[in-house]
């Protein structure tokens, strides 16, 4: 009985051992040239944030599928304007431009 006693703990953490095996390295995914065109907005952290944000919500949905990648280069293009706006150090007219972009293609 004691020999079973002691010899169960032994076991279960040699399965514990044995069951753990490495995971192999995370794939490396080159980067889509059109995500990375996408500037960081540069200008007060009012506007800033909110566009770099925004930026990283369309990269990461075109990269699930959720954003056509037709439909990435028309927003692209349409936060051009909006990051000009915020680096002239206009926040707030960033920012309703900024709500505009996002409406115009159902974002909020």
């Amino acid at each position: 009985m004691k020999r079973t006693f002691f010899s169960l703990p032994v076991l279960l953490v040699c399965a514990a051992c044995t069951s753990t095996a490495e995971q192999p390295p995370p794939q490396q995914v080159a980067p889509d040239p059109q995500i990375a065109s996408l500037e960081q907005a540069r200008g007060p952290a009012e506007c800033t944030r909110g566009i770099n944000q925004f930026q990283q919500v369309i990269a990461s949905d075109v990269g699930t599928g959720s954003l056509d990648r037709n439909v990435f280069p028309r927003i692209a293009a349409d936060l051009g304007p909006v990051r000009a706006v915020c680096a002239s150090g206009d926040a707030a007219g960033a920012n309703r431009e900024l709500a505009a972009v996002k409406k115009k293609y159902g974002y909020r």
